[in-house]
């Protein structure tokens, strides 16, 4: 019986790992960071990794969403890019105010994100072939928007959302934990989250359960262009302008929080939670690697191999 009784050991201390690796690893980051850079462990760097980190997070919320229905969206960073311009364009062209700048981002956002959903759910063509598509036009159209020039000079109203601090917490991170909070909920509480899990799982064994396969796809791909264009939003606040070249390579951080959060990319399996501890990895390992005064480059490269060793570990096909 003793061999029996080890081998249940070693499996509950991998599903732990598995589950909770993350934590550890994140624990582990911190510790190695802390001893290496003594500006690590400060209060002020702690709210820049928070502010660093909340689109962030917001874009990985709307991976998440997607990957659970064994699906992905590429075009996020470009979405990032051209909402970002059209909230600055809406204001600096149009004469429009902040609110209704906000606005028009969010319907572009969702419509880039049901536009995805369509074709992906009802014509039945892979996301991958899909989203880079997307991807390569919204960055062209924020190009062309302004003829590939920046759009500068935003007000304060507008700013305060990427710059502006609620006491002492910055607004984004006060806007990112609101929509943490309900995604959570979503995914744990209501039909739709289980109905996403579900697709996730066996899309066919899902219609047959009576679920609207396509209709719930078509919601996750317009949440996820939602939560793009208030990440969008964010970056062109902070940033004090809209800018085509903006978001480029978010995506990948996106794909790689959410696999480094233990979500499956073949869908049906991890956590929104999850997600946000891994985008919180990759907002700390940037800022440690910034602090020892790593090149940008060897970042792109720690980042993918982060991605891929990640993949190895959480990611396992159904069969």
């Amino acid at each position: 019986m003793k061999p029996a009784l080890d081998t249940k050991r070693h499996i509950s201390i991998g599903s732990h790992l598995l589950r909770f690796g993350i934590l550890y690893l994140l624990a582990l980051l911190i510790l190695a960071a802390s001893l290496l850079s003594d500006r690590f462990f400060t209060v002020s760097n702690f709210l820049n990794v928070l502010r660093q980190a909340s689109p962030v997070i917001i874009l990985a919320l709307g991976e998440g969403l997607v990957i659970i229905t064994a699906g992905i969206d590429l075009s996020v960073g470009a979405l990032v890019a051209l909402t970002g311009m059209a909230a600055a364009g809406a204001i600096s062209f149009w004469g429009l105010p902040t609110p209704a700048a906000l606005a028009v981002a969010l319907v572009l956002g969702v419509a880039f994100g049901i536009f995805n959903g369509v074709i992906v759910a009802r014509f039945n063509i892979s996301a991958m072939i899909v989203t880079l598509a997307t991807m390569n036009a919204a960055r062209g159209i924020a190009y062309l928007y302004n003829d590939g020039a920046q759009i500068i000079g935003l007000p304060a109203g507008f700013t305060d959302i990427g710059r502006g601090y609620l006491g002492p917490i910055p607004i984004p991170a006060i806007i990112m934990v609101v929509l943490v909070a309900v995604m959570v909920f979503v995914m744990g509480k209501t039909v739709f989250g289980k109905y996403l899990y579900a697709i996730g799982g066996n899309e066919d064994v899902a219609r047959l359960a009576g679920i609207a396969v396509v209709r719930t796809k078509i919601a996750a791909y317009a949440v996820c262009g939602m939560l793009s264009a208030v990440a969008g939003v964010i970056y062109a606040a902070r940033m004090n302008m809209g800018d085509p070249a903006m978001g480029e390579g978010l995506e990948m951080d996106a794909i790689a929080s959410v696999v480094l959060g233990g979500i499956n990319l073949y869908g049906g399996q991890g956590s929104i939670l999850g997600a946000v501890i891994g985008a919180t990895f990759i907002a700390v390992l940037g800022n440690a690697l910034n602090m020892t005064g790593v090149s940008n480059f060897w970042q792109l490269v720690v980042k993918a191999a982060a991605l891929i060793i990640a993949a190895l570990i959480y990611t396992k096909k159904k069969v």
